[in-house]
C-alpha cells in the first residue's frame, strides 16, 4: 500500500514537472514555432549622423615666441561655439567640424606682452560609439590671433597651424549630448614687422551640441 501510494506521487510530481517545463517552453516560442528574441526595454543606441552646433566653455593656455625678446606665457577662459555633421557607419563615427571663440588669453614676461583676441579651427573627426556614448580624435587646421608688444613694437597676426585632439560625447536625449575635449595647436611664424614670432596652445573644453 505504501509502495503503491509512493508510486502515485511520484508519477503526479513528475507530470506537474513537465507541466511547467511545457508552459515555460512554451513562453520562449511564438505562435509560429519560432524563438523570441527576449525584449529590451531600455534606451536605443544614439543615431550620431546629421547636423550638430552648440556653445562651449574652456580654459586655454600657452606660449608667444618672439624671435628676439623673452618667450611670453599666456593663458586665459575662451567662449565660442562649434558646428559640424557626423556620417555613421555602424560603430563608426566620421565628419567634419568647425569652432570660433573668443580668449582672455594674455600675459608678460621680460618687457614682452602677448595676447590673443580669438581663436578657431577646422577639423575632421573620426570615433568609436557604442551605446549613447562616443570617443573620438580629432585633427585640421587651427588659427590664432595673437597681439604682441616687444620693446613698444607692437603688432597684431593672425597665426596659422595643426591642432590635434581627443575626445568623450555622451548622448543626453535624442537631441543634445554633452562633450569633453582637449585640443594641442601648433602655429607657423608670422611677421611682426621689428620682429617674428611663433606659438602654441593647450585648450580643454566643454560643450553642449542641439542634432538637427
Amino acid at each position: 500500500m505504501i509502495l503503491r501510494t509512493s508510486l502515485i506521487a511520484t508519477a503526479s510530481a513528475g507530470a506537474l514537472i513537465l507541466s511547467l517545463n511545457a508552459g515555460f517552453a512554451a513562453d520562449l516560442y511564438d505562435n509560429g514555432g519560432g524563438y523570441q528574441q527576449p525584449t529590451y526595454n531600455g534606451n536605443p543606441p544614439a543615431d550620431w549622423t546629421g547636423l550638430y552646433m552648440g556653445p562651449m566653455l574652456g580654459y586655454i593656455w600657452g606660449n608667444i615666441d618672439p624671435d628676439s625678446g623673452a618667450e611670453v606665457d599666456v593663458d586665459g577662459i575662451l567662449l565660442g561655439g562649434f558646428a559640424g555633421y557626423n556620417f555613421q557607419a555602424g560603430s563608426l563615427v566620421f565628419g567634419g567640424e568647425a569652432d570660433l571663440a573668443i580668449t582672455s588669453m594674455d600675459g608678460s614676461e621680460g618687457g614682452t606682452d602677448g595676447d590673443a583676441d580669438w581663436t578657431g579651427s577646422i577639423r575632421g573627426r573620426l570615433g568609436y560609439a557604442w551605446d549613447r556614448h562616443m570617443i573620438y580624435g580629432t585633427a585640421g587646421l587651427g588659427f590664432l590671433s595673437a597681439d604682441v608688444d616687444l620693446g613698444g613694437a607692437s603688432d597684431e597676426n593672425t597665426h596659422v597651424g595643426l591642432v590635434a585632439g581627443a575626445g568623450f560625447e555622451s548622448m543626453v536625449n535624442s537631441s543634445f549630448s554633452a562633450r569633453a575635449e582637449y585640443l594641442y595647436s601648433g602655429y607657423g611664424e608670422k611677421d611682426y614687422g621689428a620682429f617674428e614670432a611663433d606659438a602654441n596652445s593647450h585648450a580643454i573644453r566643454a560643450g553642449l551640441g542641439y542634432h538637427f
